[in-house]
C-alpha cells in the first residue's frame, strides 16, 4: 500500500471530540487514502465544548475539508453551522461536517451506518418489535432509523424514564412504529423479551465486566440479535452474555465503518474501499488491546 505523504496539496480532515485518544476513525480513513492515493490526511483533535464554537470556525481559516463528530458534541455542533441535511434536522445532531468553499455543512451518517450493518446480517426489522437500551444521542439515531424502516414497537429502556419519554414525544409522529417505555428493571421481565427481533445497547455499561444491568437473554426467540453499539478489543459484557445465551450478536465497529465510508464518499466523492477500513479497523484495535494486556 502506498505511503501517506504530507505537502502543500494534502488536503486535511479529522474528528472534534472529548475525550478522542480512544477513536479508531484516523486508522480507517488514513488507510483509505493511501490505497486510493488521495492526497488527504485525517487527523484527530481534541476539542473541549467550551472551545467547540472557535473550533468550528477555524474549519474555515485552516480550509479543513470536513470533519467527524463525536462525544459530546454532535447536537451542541448545530449551532455553529451553516446549513444542515433533512438528516441532521431529523436527528437533532451531525457526526460529520462539510466546508463546502467556507459553507459549513452538517451531515449525519449514523442512522444509515447502523441500518447498513443490520442489512449485512441480512436481518430485517420492518414489523417486528425492538428493545432499545439507553436514551442518548447513540440511541436517538438508532430510534429514527428504526421508525423508518418500519419497525412494529421499540421498547425504550433507560435509567431516567424522563429521558425515553423526552425521546418518544420527539419521535412518536416521525411513523406509524409504537414507542414505549420502561424502567432498566424491565430487562428481567421475560415479557418484554421474548418478541425482541433486536435488543441494541447503546450505553457504554456495556464496556466494563459486572457493570451490566441483568438481562433475561434466554427469554428472546432463538434468532433475535444482540447489537452493542460500544466496541472495543474484546466484546462486551452484553455480548458475551448474549453468545453464553446462543444468541447472535453484533458490536459498534461495524456501524463505525459504515457511517465513516458514508462521510469518505461526501468528503472525497469517491467510493469508500470498504474493505481495506475494515482491515484497518480491525489491525487498530488488535494493536489497542496488545498495549491493554502490556
Amino acid at each position: 500500500m502506498p505511503t501517506l505523504s504530507v505537502n502543500g496539496e494534502t488536503q486535511v480532515l479529522g474528528i472534534f471530540g472529548d475525550p478522542i485518544a480512544h477513536t479508531r476513525s484516523p486508522a480507517m480513513h488514513n488507510a483509505a487514502f493511501r490505497a486510493l492515493g488521495l492526497p488527504y490526511i485525517y487527523i484527530p483533535f481534541f476539542v473541549s465544548s467550551a472551545a467547540l464554537g472557535k473550533a468550528t470556525a477555524s474549519m474555515r481559516a485552516l480550509n479543513l475539508v470536513g470533519v467527524n463528530v463525536t462525544v459530546p458534541h454532535k447536537e451542541k455542533i448545530v449551532r455553529y453551522l451553516d446549513e444542515l441535511s433533512p438528516a441532521a434536522r431529523l436527528y437533532r445532531a451531525v457526526n460529520t461536517v462539510i466546508n463546502r468553499h467556507g459553507t459549513l455543512h452538517g451531515e449525519n451518517t449514523d442512522g444509515q451506518g447502523f441500518l447498513r450493518s443490520l442489512s449485512e446480517r441480512n436481518r430485517s426489522v420492518q414489523d417486528r418489535e425492538v428493545v432499545l437500551i439507553g436514551a442518548g444521542g447513540a440511541a436517538r439515531a438508532v430510534l429514527v432509523a428504526l421508525i423508518q424502516t418500519g419497525s412494529a414497537q421499540i421498547t425504550i429502556v433507560n435509567r431516567t424514564p424522563a429521558n425515553a419519554k423526552k425521546l418518544i414525544r420527539a419521535y412518536q409522529s416521525l411513523g406509524a412504529t409504537r414507542l414505549v417505555s420502561t424502567s432498566l428493571e424491565a430487562l428481567q421481565d421475560s415479557t418484554l423479551m421474548k418478541r425482541a427481533a433486536l435488543v441494541v445497547n447503546s450505553i457504554p455499561l456495556g464496556l466494563h465486566n459486572g457493570t451490566f444491568p441483568a438481562l433475561d437473554y434466554g427469554a428472546t426467540p432463538r434468532r433475535c440479535l444482540f447489537y452493542d453499539l460500544v466496541y472495543g478489543p474484546q466484546p462486551t459484557v452484553f455480548l458475551q452474555r448474549a453468545r453464553h445465551a446462543q444468541r447472535q450478536t453484533l458490536d459498534g465497529r461495524r456501524m463505525l465503518l459504515y457511517q465513516g465510508a458514508l462521510a469518505f464518499e461526501l468528503w472525497t466523492g469517491h467510493p469508500a474501499p470498504l474493505r481495506v477500513m475494515s482491515n484497518a479497523l480491525t489491525q487498530s484495535l488488535a494493536v489497542s488491546a496488545s498495549v491493554i494486556r502490556r
